[in-house]
């Protein structure tokens, strides 16, 4: 199995909120492929057992996502799994049943290629989301409006896939700072996208802990502040950067857009003098939007000194 990347978008020593878009047909090995499996895979499929097991209805959402779109794009992911990791999945095309090896469990399809009744799965798009390291979703378009048409999200970033179903790419970051500019114009990138991808960008921020599930409402019986995070204690420090990498496939055909997110920690401990001097350099031009975006307004101080070290 895969090793896990090492994907350090600060290094510039410079934060930025740009669409830094690049084309995935021209990259290489690992980094050209949709999906990347890596030996921290079972944390991942773990992570999203133990949010289905609290109620997937929290992290799995659909919004006016016609049936031809989830078709077109669950052949998609089975294609690319097939394709990326022939050693792990394979479809059987004359029985109709797709094999996730790492899963152990075997999807069985009906001839519109929809998932057979499954107690476990709500649809097959459902099923898929559950095979990968990936959070996935759907945005679709008209003519004159975009939404977010589905979303399995099992490692949020302190936002809910709840609040964000059905709206469009403009609201879903209209807390992001220095998105100003881009969430002007973003239909006419989103569109480019569709008919030019497929596209790979980063998006990175700083954690106080290495959960994968950051959802803002906590699992019952759990405490809210604890769950929140995001407090550093430079008596005991524990600091992550927290790296989005997200693919763009744009389909066309059908006005829709697939979206992946695979989350990425890295302990700051493990960093070598200049890639640290490059994040302190990169949180000293943050923002005070920024920062209070990120969560370390109050911490600032504290984690330039602690990197200082």
């Amino acid at each position: 199995m895969n090793t896990i990347p090492k994907y350090l978008p600060f290094l510039k020593g410079k934060y930025t909120v740009t669409a830094g878009l690049k084309s995935l047909d021209k990259a290489e090995g690992i980094d050209s492929h949709v999906f990347q499996i890596d030996e921290s895979y079972s944390k991942y499929i773990s992570n999203k057992m133990e949010c289905r097991s609290e109620g997937i209805e929290k992290y799995y959402l659909e919004h006016e996502l016609d049936d031809e779109t989830r078709l077109v794009i669950d052949e998609f992911i089975i294609t690319k799994l097939t394709e990326e990791y022939p050693e792990y999945f394979k479809l059987d095309k004359s029985n109709l049943k797709f094999y996730a090896a790492l899963t152990n469990e075997t999807l069985n399809l009906d001839d519109a290629f929809n998932l057979r009744k499954n107690p476990k799965y709500q649809s097959l798009f459902d099923a898929l989301g559950s095979q990968v390291q990936e959070d996935i979703a759907i945005f679709k378009f008209t003519e004159k409006s975009d939404w977010l048409a589905a979303v399995h999200l099992c490692a949020p970033n302190h936002w809910a896939a709840g609040e964000k179903i059905g709206k469009n790419y403009d609201f879903i970051h209209e807390s992001v700072p220095g998105m100003e500019k881009m969430r002007r114009h973003y239909y006419p990138l989103l569109k480019s996208v569709l008919d030019k991808g497929p596209f790979y960008r980063f998006a990175w921020g700083i954690s106080t802990d290495n959960r994968l599930n950051h959802h803002p409402v906590a699992p019952r019986g759990i405490d809210k502040k604890i769950w929140a995070g995001r407090k550093f204690d430079l008596s005991s420090p524990e600091l992550f950067i927290r790296v989005e990498r997200q693919t763009l496939t744009g389909f066309p055909d059908n006005n829709a857009l697939l979206f992946t997110i695979r989350t990425y920690f890295y302990d700051v401990h493990d960093f070598s003098r200049s890639e640290k001097e490059a994040l302190i350099s990169a949180i000293n031009s943050m923002t005070t939007e920024s920062l209070q975006y990120k969560g370390i307004t109050h911490s600032k101080r504290d984690i330039v000194e602690y990197l200082s070290r």
